[in-house]
């Protein structure tokens, strides 16, 4: 099976007064793959029942499964599928990360965001900071959650 390559569309024109508190928007799809898990727990978590398929089958899940940090990497690539990705500056945060459920190969998975607010940089008037709630979805079941807190250009003051 093929990896997913998800192509950008955020756009550079959407910033944070484009923002609606309430919006929903579901990414496109990506498929995790057994090579891919290995790899990335390879390098970055090696913990058996992301790498050995024997000791993985003898775990706590019966199989492969992403790590956390694979997950949320995952989750960052699908943001950009986003029209709002192409005006956020920087990262702020990530609040109440929480692992639902594992993560296993040939799972086609999804991010879920919802604009939870936003207000204006007590500092910076070119910016403003937006809290989005956000889902990774694995075949529609929930396997993490989290808040993810961002700088977001504004639009330059009319002339």
């Amino acid at each position: 099976m093929q990896a997913n390559v998800i192509t950008s569309k955020g756009k550079a024109g959407f910033t944070f007064e484009d923002v609606v508190i309430g919006a929903v928007e579901t990414s496109s799809g990506f498929v995790v793959t057994e090579a891919e898990i290995i790899s990335f727990a390879s390098r970055y978590d090696p913990l058996p029942i992301h790498i050995n398929q024997e000791a993985a089958a003898a775990g706590p899940f019966g199989a492969l499964t992403a790590s956390g940090a694979h997950m949320i990497a995952i989750r960052m690539r699908l943001v950009h599928d986003f029209d709002y990705a192409g005006g956020v500056i920087a990262a702020a945060g990530l609040d109440e990360v929480r692992f639902l459920a594992p993560l296993r190969a040939g799972q086609v998975c999804k991010v879920e965001s919802e604009f939870l607010e936003k207000r204006e940089s007590a500092r910076r008037s070119d910016r403003g900071v937006v809290t989005i709630r956000q889902r990774i979805l694995a075949d529609g079941t929930p396997v993490l959650t989290l808040k993810d807190i961002v700088m977001m250009r504004r639009r330059p003051p009319a002339a």
